[in-house]
């Protein structure tokens, strides 16, 4: 892992104005970028292929831009400013798919469409992100005009960012030694509660089915000789369960696609992005140690050298350790005071978000259940009042009440 390079001059937190802020991003005004109409393109030779993307940025000022990219290069642009914004959690792309026969995924339009939003997603979030927006590897991507280049520059110069201060585990204690562990667990249990609720949503849906299957059995068991008796009682219980199902089918719709499920799996890919983030500058700072120890190592051999032109030498490759461990030093720090920002932000923004999710969540099932009670009770009181004077006498094998 090299110094971080500051490609732009938003990517360097000295050129900005210091602040406080625990608010997520936010973009230029009227910026839109999106990404739509995959295209399955053929290989030279009609063998294999690839799709396109086209990727479409719009400004009501500026006009619009368009040009086309495939996945790789979303996943270059996405490296590239994993170099560019050292600390800064850049959100997570779909990961590649792998196929035995890879053509199949070209002509498969649910995936790609479900790939377009995905990327979509990544753009909204990187070209709304203070340290993002700027950088000359983001607007080379999307073919921004230099107009719209310097307005993002100057919109981005003005948004508040972390203190300057100086907050480098380097030296001292490292003030994110806990974050690694932290944020394992944190993503791991926003994944599994994310599973979780899909289950519940696919085991709702299941038992909707099953309503629906047990009132046509009713209805079929109706028709059946010998049950002269039951048979108002069952014919109305196939209708009320149909009821009873249609509110458990649009109760599990809803879960299946509610904002808390989404919301989930974005933190939980937040959290992945964090350990990213800690893992690059857990390898800064281990090039720093190697470095510090390998000047320590050149100025002690300076120190014992008898001879002029050795010792020039020895000295002369001191000096130039002794920058480089420097500039390691104020980019650990830099990268630190960013990620501790970042993780703020993060946290801040997941409390919330999760916050008004759940209470519309827990509100929604409540409401849904509400109706599910209610075709419950409508099914019983049919079912009662279908019965007439069944009921009177148990059966073989059945208790009298």
């Amino acid at each position: 892992v090299g110094v971080p390079r500051t490609r732009s001059r938003v990517s360097n937190l000295r050129d900005l104005p210091n602040g406080r802020s625990t608010t997520m991003p936010s973009g230029l005004p009227g910026l839109v970028v999106t990404v739509d109409d995959p295209t399955a393109e053929s290989s030279y030779g009609g063998l294999g292929g690839h799709a396109t993307y086209r990727v479409l940025t719009k400004h009501p000022d500026l006009g619009e831009t368009t040009v086309r990219h495939r996945y790789s290069e979303f996943r270059s642009l996405r490296k590239s400013l994993l170099e560019a914004c050292p600390g800064v959690l850049l959100p997570l792309i779909p990961e590649k798919k792998i196929l035995a026969n890879s053509s199949m995924l070209l002509h498969d339009a649910d995936f790609l469409a479900r790939r377009a939003a995905e990327l979509a997603e990544f753009l909204s979030q990187v070209t709304s992100h203070q340290l993002c927006m700027a950088s000359a590897e983001l607007s080379n991507f999307l073919r921004w005009p230099q107009p719209l280049v310097l307005l993002v520059q100057e919109h981005a110069a003005a948004q508040e960012l972390p203190p300057l201060e100086r907050a480098d585990g380097v030296d001292g204690a490292d003030p994110l030694t806990s974050s690694e562990g932290d944020l394992v667990a944190e993503r791991d249990d926003l994944e599994a509660a994310r599973i979780v609720l899909q289950r519940l949503a696919s085991r709702q849906k299941d038992s909707a089915t099953d309503t629906l299957l047990f009132g046509k059995l009713c209805q079929e068991l109706s028709s059946h000789g010998h049950v002269a008796g039951l048979r108002a009682p069952l014919r109305s219980a196939a209708d009320g369960t149909g009821a009873v199902a249609a509110a458990l089918q649009a109760q599990a719709e809803a879960n299946a696609v509610s904002e808390l499920l989404l919301r989930l799996g974005r933190f939980a890919r937040l959290a992945g992005s964090a350990l990213e983030q800690v893992a690059l500058r857990r390898k800064l700072a281990e090039r720093a140690a190697s470095t510090a120890k390998r000047l320590a190592d050149v100025s002690a051999k300076e120190g014992r050298e008898t001879k002029d032109s050795k010792r020039d030498r020895l000295g002369e490759e001191a000096r130039r350790l002794s920058i480089l461990l420097q500039e390691l030093r104020d980019a650990h720090a830099a990268f630190t005071r960013t990620l501790l920002w970042e993780l703020g932000r993060f946290r801040a923004a997941k409390e919330d978000g999760l916050y008004c999710a759940l209470r519309s969540f827990s509100a929604a099932n409540e409401a849904h259940s509400q109706r599910v009670a209610a075709a419950w009770a409508a099914t019983a009181a049919g079912v009662a009042g279908a019965g007439g004077g069944v009921g009177g006498g148990g059966g073989p094998g059945e208790e009298r009440e």
